[in-house]
């Protein structure tokens, strides 16, 4: 399996855990569209800003730049220990960038 392959099969195990969280939206939110590198400012935008601008990029171009997404998640996820499996799968995704 080439590593491209194990980026879109992690991207799609991060979308499936986004999704049994209850944590996926249907509609891009209005900020997305216009989204200039501002700062994220809560979990609520890091979880669309992950679902609807990062997990998209890597499965298009099946290569990320290194961004060290698993410790923008612990800032914004880390308190929830029913978030841990999230975590980990980014930490898996990171480790492929």
């Amino acid at each position: 399996m080439q590593v491209d392959e194990y980026v879109t099969g992690k991207v799609q195990e991060v979308f499936h855990e986004l999704k049994r969280l209850g944590l996926c939206k249907t509609e891009m939110p209005f900020w997305v569209r216009h989204f200039e590198s501002e700062s994220l400012n809560g979990e609520q935008e890091f979880i669309e800003w992950l679902q609807f601008i990062y997990l998209p990029n890597c499965a298009q171009k099946n290569s990320m730049a290194k961004n060290d997404i698993a410790m923008q998640a612990v800032r914004f996820l880390g308190k929830d220990p029913s978030k841990e499996r999230l975590l980990q799968l980014l930490v898996e995704l990171d480790a492929l960038g």
